[in-house]
């Protein structure tokens, strides 16, 4: 199984990019889209982290109050995590899932859409450790 992050745009304020889920043999079994803070030299709580590939594991309630992923190996960093949210503000380095985009806060910047659902399809079908690999279009 093979699970990549494709940033597609980063406007100094936000990341926006798709997730693909692929089996064994390539095919995508998953997708959706993802909204990242922008990369500011891997600062903590207001940088997404650096492209590359990042061990993921399913854990339970911590300072997020649902299962969710953590991404583990981060250089410099720790408490990264696959989780919901809509807005910029809900992201603090880690990374959001939707299924598509809209200004709902009406700041000029996209938020995600139905992200509690999109997260939660998407922990139906990921196994409980796997890789993550982060890059750019």
């Amino acid at each position: 199984m093979k699970l990549e992050i494709i940033r597609a745009h980063d406007d100094g304020i936000e990341t926006i990019g798709n997730l693909f889920l692929q089996d064994d043999n390539g095919a995508t079994i998953y997708k959706c889209v993802t909204l990242e803070l922008p990369y500011k030299d891997n600062q903590h709580q207001i940088s997404c982290i650096p492209c590359g590939s990042y061990t993921c594991k399913k854990v339970g309630v911590s300072h997020i109050p649902y299962p969710h992923i953590s991404i583990t190996n981060v250089p410099n960093r720790d408490g990264i995590c696959i989780h919901k949210g809509n807005f910029k503000s809900d992201i603090l380095g880690c990374v959001i899932l939707g299924c598509g985009f809209a200004d709902i806060n009406k700041d000029g910047e996209p938020d995600l859409l139905n992200s509690g659902t999109t997260f939660d399809k998407f922990m139906e079908c990921v196994p409980d450790e796997f890789q993550l690999i982060i890059s750019e279009k």
